[in-house]
């Protein structure tokens, strides 16, 4: 037995020891990321403790360089309750030189200029360090608000020897967990161990690589491994209190918040509502007017400290005011709208940055944003009046494919997916005239954009100085060629901007190529994915899009006189249900025009890895098709 006990020992060890050796050579590692909760019941309430302990390690000048501190994150419901820092410093001599730190000052978190909450921020500096350094962060968090959990993630931004999560809950407590991206490489260890009282949860996992960034790839969440927990219900006092139980008792939370908000009729409001909606032929059009009106006259601005990040402020003070955050403009067109004598619906709803539906995950986790909607008919028509250019009818982007809950009374909501706006809706046409000059071309183009590509734009040009506006011609023309000289333009009025024209006209100097009696042009003037093929040997995490696109662009040659037409490329194409281009050419008199469709068609806007073989052929033959140039002979 002893004999047995010792081999044990021996390959426990040797288990470490490869373990400590995988991540020794790295320039910076962790070697702990330990999160262990404790769920316990005070008085009425829940309450929730946090242990952290991190422990980092620095082999090199480098890792001292890049990873010399760190930040803490808590909000107005969380409460700081200790931390402890200490770094343990090898000497010259050989010693090593311990330095603790135990007072810290918080400072609010930074964020954009209209976004303003209740985060507060602990940047740690770790003191002292040398090659060989080892800093270890302990610190604890307390919260009374259940309907919020923290993910407990497996990666990390350096490599983890060891990640320890640890659930203790008492036998009063109800909770259920919902795994997210696990897999079997990470080879996490789960137990379930039963306590006087209790019940102790943990996962362990052992070697974890860090989590490389990739462009364009969705919020984190979507591909991390991570699990949730959920409060479904708790005992007190022989009285059982619903928590996250399901999407109806997060809801009856919600609308508790909620209750005290437009309880008395404003007559500022109603007359308001009157002017707003004059003459309107429709419940639709008043709709669509109280949505306009509150965009171009309400700012967005966020003020989220404490429970303001919760309850919308009363609809006649953000009117008076002319600000607010997404809450107070959604809670704005429900009352202009209920004076207005048509029902609209306060909407809670997360950004894409969240993965999760309602119905998956019924915590405050699944949102972090407010809209208004209206139905017409069997149409939920979704009103972000956040989006300042963002056209009715249609969702705003960041919205898209999310699940919202819907307010229908106190004790009523609907559970509705956002649609994605189909390619169709969202274009860009732009047809160009192209005509050489000698060995220049000067270019005349008209652009088109229609849907979420439309708002986007809009909101891009918004904020724009004269000036700047200008400087935006300048690189659509140098888009082309760097040695585009930008003519004249005209971009259309931010507030009317679908289907409208952008006019741009340019010229480009020395832009044909030529040798002996033969002019090379190529028509490709934009090349759109051009660099967008994946390295799948490398990326694992998918790619997202903002939205589906529909371009056509029509190229029209201007064929000089004197001069033939010597070679044509071949019409080429590539298509699937996702995505696709046509790439065709044809000659009318004296002009030869080249036609280049493009489409993308994500039902969720997300390309999944096992897509990115088939992508990578669709960029290769439209890029090979950009390569091509047209052949002009004199006659």
């Amino acid at each position: 037995m002893k004999k047995s006990f010792f081999l044990l020992l021996i390959a426990v060890l040797g288990v470490y020891s490869q373990s400590h050796a995988k991540y020794s050579t790295n320039s910076a590692y962790m070697s702990l990321y330990s999160q262990k909760i404790d769920l316990d019941t005070k008085d009425t309430a829940l309450e929730t403790r946090i242990q952290y302990q991190l422990i980092f390690k620095f082999n090199d000048a480098k890792a001292i360089t890049l990873h010399h501190n760190y930040s803490i994150y808590f909000s107005f419901f969380e409460k700081l309750e200790e931390i402890e820092v200490i770094t343990k410093n090898p000497q010259a001599d050989g010693k090593i030189k311990t330095i603790k730190q135990n007072k810290f000052k918080s400072v609010n978190a930074k964020s954009s200029s209209v976004f303003y909450d209740d985060m507060q921020e602990i940047n740690i500096d770790f003191l002292g360090l040398t090659v060989g350094s080892e800093a270890i962060i302990n610190y604890t968090v307390s919260t009374l608000e259940p309907h919020f959990t923290e993910a407990m993630t497996f990666k990390n931004y350096l490599p983890v020897e060891k990640v320890y999560y640890e659930l203790t809950v008492p036998d009063n407590i109800q909770v259920s967990f919902i795994e997210k991206n696990i897999d079997d490489k990470l080879k996490i260890i789960k137990t379930k161990e039963e306590k006087k009282s209790k019940t102790v949860y943990t996962w362990t996992a052992n070697e974890v690589d860090e989590e490389k960034g990739f462009d364009s790839a969705p919020a984190r969440l979507y591909y991390t491994p991570h699990i949730l927990y959920k409060v479904d219900e708790y005992t007190r006092k022989n009285k059982t209190y619903e928590v996250s139980k399901n999407p109806k008792a997060l809801y009856t939370w919600y609308t508790h918040n909620i209750k005290d908000i437009n309880l008395k009729e404003s007559s500022r409001i109603k007359t308001l509502a009157d002017s707003i909606t004059m003459g309107a032929s429709s419940e639709k059009e008043k709709a669509k007017r109280v949505y306009e009106w509150v965009q171009k006259n309400i700012r967005y601005v966020a003020f989220e400290a404490g429970m303001e990040g919760l309850v919308p402020r009363e609809a006649e003070n953000v009117c008076n005011r002319r600000y607010g955050d997404c809450k107070d403009m959604s809670n704005l067109q429900y009352a202009l709208l209920k004076a207005a004598g048509v029902k609209a619906h306060l909407t809670w709803i997360g950004t894409r940055r969240i993965p999760y539906t309602y119905s998956e995950v019924p915590l405050k986790n699944t949102d972090n944003h407010m809209i208004a909607s209206y139905k017409d008919g069997n149409e939920w028509i979704f009103m972000d009046a956040t989006d300042p250019n963002g056209i009715f009818g249609l969702p705003a982007d960041h919205i898209q494919g999310k699940e919202a809950m819907i307010y229908i009374s106190p004790s009523e909501y609907e559970l509705y997916v956002v649609p994605v706006i189909k390619s169709s809706k969202n274009y860009s046409t732009e047809k160009a005239l192209i005509k050489p000059i000698e060995n220049d071309i000067e270019v005349s183009s008209k652009t088109y954009y229609g849907g979420v590509i439309a708002g986007n734009l809009a909101n891009h040009l918004y904020y724009l100085t004269d000036e700047e506006k200008k400087d935006y011609a300048k690189g659509t023309a140098k888009r082309v060629s760097n040695n585009a000289k930008l003519n004249t333009f005209t971009l259309p009025k931010q507030e009317n901007i679908e289907g409208k024209e952008f006019l741009l006209s340019y010229s480009i100097p020395s832009y044909i190529k030529e040798v002996g009696k033969e002019k090379y042009i190529n028509l490709f003037l934009d090349k759109p994915f051009l660099s967008d093929a994946i390295d799948i040997n490398d990326r694992n995490v998918p790619y997202a899009f903002k939205f589906n696109v529909k371009s056509v662009s029509d190229y029209t040659l201007e064929i000089p006189e004197g001069y033939k037409v010597s070679y044509i490329p071949e019409n080429v194409s590539y298509k699937n249900a996702l995505f696709g281009f046509d790439i065709s050419y044809k000659k009318e008199n004296n002009h030869l025009i080249c036609t280049h469709q493009l489409y993308t068609e994500f039902p969720d806007l997300i390309m999944q890895p096992d897509k990115f073989p088939e992508w990578n052929q669709f960029i290769k033959k439209m890029t090979l098709a950009y390569k091509e140039s047209v052949i002009l002979e004199k006659n």
